[in-house]
């Protein structure tokens, strides 16, 4: 039996009058018009040719225009929501195969309008010499993009790699080369006991893993953390924080040969213990903005993609710096170990300061979406999150043990693991108001995750079966 046909009665109409995060209503018995989306119109660049004519040499696209859609409805003696709305709201456009319509997580395909406002109304029927129906009727623009998501299903991917894989990140390849599409390229580093740790790589989807000829690290130091910056037009660089050694050197390593050989940077004193913790110890916005989030309460910056490094903060404390983040070069917020104050800065780094509110519980990684901070905590309140950098805290429990890590593709769609025997996939599409899980394909401890797009998301993990975990989440 082929794929069920979608039509019109298996849609489903949500509205969220304050944006993402926030509350969402369903709108019973409205009519969606047509959505047109620009994707933005194309100018032929031109000169003249030696005999007076013109001869096309090249084109620019310019920025899309925005999104227009209409929404019809019977009038009822309540309002609805849509009456109630002044300003920007978000709306989603749910499509299903079956079951109730009013269930936000029922749906195979999901469109999302993003700053929607209502341009102009009308009223129809209201008065008349025979009985008809009176509509109401809105037009309605919203920011481009569209954002068009589905159900992801989950699918372990197969490694030689026996180790676990403790980091993932994107490959990002300079070079918009053809066929290549999000997620196609990825890096991963493994877990180093008797021998040294791995760098695996991708080029096909994660169809196949290769380890890269040369290891960053000696024997004992695991590739806890790890991510890549364009150098220039053909190159990239990769970047892995060893683990933290007890008493030992710290050491960054990069790559520009995609590990055919490394070259080691240490960092903190020879017998410091610095270096990362987590997954999330490393964060790069570019090759001039690269933080390590490290051990025993510093954190190094690096302005020349992970060549040197200099301390920006040094917490006279025993506390691990376990996570960092930053939205922009400027705004930034770390997490630490045993201690619920998050650190925060406005000027990148430069100065760290304690957030006015503490979390509920120790955090284990950082991010921000929109305006929020979102914090994955370790006890049972899960998420915390704060839209006033801090000053307030409030939480999203979802009824597990303790949450691992939390990432948001953009304003709207996010994803998270959570732990109590084996890991839980969460994933939420209204900018983390409320969350729903996939099945996974394997009962492991998962340890990070990667975020590509709303349709692409990679997970690493224990091994299982005698073979590092990564699975991919996609929707196909």
């Amino acid at each position: 039996m082929g794929e069920s046909v979608l039509n019109t009665r298996y849609g489903a109409l949500w509205v969220q009058p304050d944006g993402p995060n926030t509350a969402v209503h369903f709108l019973g018995c409205h009519d969606l018009g047509d959505i047109s989306e620009s994707a933005g119109a194309v100018d032929i660049l031109r000169c003249m040719d030696t005999k007076g004519g013109w001869k096309s040499v090249g084109s620019i696209q310019k920025p899309p225009d925005m999104i227009k859609t209409s929404i019809e409805n019977m009038h009822f003696m309540t309002r609805d929501w849509l009456e109630k709305i002044n300003c920007e709201f978000s709306m989603y456009v749910n499509q299903r195969d079956g079951g109730e319509p009013d269930i936000f997580y029922n749906y195979g395909r999901a469109n999302i309008l993003q700053h929607c406002r209502i341009t102009s109304r009308k009223d129809s029927g209201l008065v008349g010499t025979e009985e008809k129906e009176t509509k109401q009727s809105r037009d309605i623009e919203a920011w481009p993009p569209v954002i068009r998501t589905g159900m992801l299903t989950a699918r372990r991917l197969s490694t030689s790699e026996t180790s676990d894989i403790l980091c993932i990140a994107p490959l990002r390849n300079p070079s918009c080369a053809p066929k290549v599409y999000a997620g196609d390229q990825m890096v991963a580093g493994a877990k180093s006991t008797l021998y040294t740790g791995n760098v695996l790589i991708t080029t096909d989807g994660g169809e196949t893993w290769t380890a890269t000829a040369a290891d960053p690290f000696a024997v004992g130091v695991s590739v806890q953390s790890i991510v890549t910056v364009p150098m220039s037009g053909t190159t990239v660089r990769i970047i892995a924080a060893g683990a933290a050694p007890t008493g030992g050197q710290g050491e960054i390593a990069y790559s520009d040969d995609l590990g055919a050989t490394w070259t080691k940077v240490n960092i903190g004193g020879a017998t410091a213990g610095h270096g990362a913790k987590t997954a999330n110890a490393l964060f790069a916005l570019d090759q001039s903005h690269i933080w390590l989030a490290s051990a025993l309460g510093y954190i190094y910056f690096s302005t020349d993609a992970g060549a040197t490094w200099t301390v920006q903060n040094s917490d006279a404390s025993t506390n691990d710096v376990l996570a960092i983040y930053f939205a922009d070069e400027n705004d930034g917020m770390a997490i630490m170990d045993t201690n619920t104050t998050p650190l925060i800065t406005s000027n990148g780094g430069e100065t760290w300061s304690d957030t006015a509110a503490d979390i509920s519980d120790n955090g284990h990684n950082v991010w921000k979406s929109g305006d929020y901070w979102w914090i994955s905590l370790e006890a049972t309140n899960n998420l915390a999150y704060s839209n006033d950098d801090g000053a307030t805290w409030s939480y999203r429990p979802l009824g597990k043990a303790t949450f691992d890590e939390v990432v948001f593709a953009n304003d709207f769609v996010g994803y998270g693991i959570s732990f109590n025997t084996n890991s839980t996939f969460h994933f939420t599409i209204n900018g983390g108001y409320s969350w729903s899980t996939i099945a996974l394909p394997v009962n492991t401890e998962l340890l990070d995750l990667c975020v590509i797009d709303e349709n692409t998301v990679y997970a690493v993990g224990v091994a299982s079966g005698g073979t590092g975990v990564i699975i991919k989440l996609s929707w196909d």
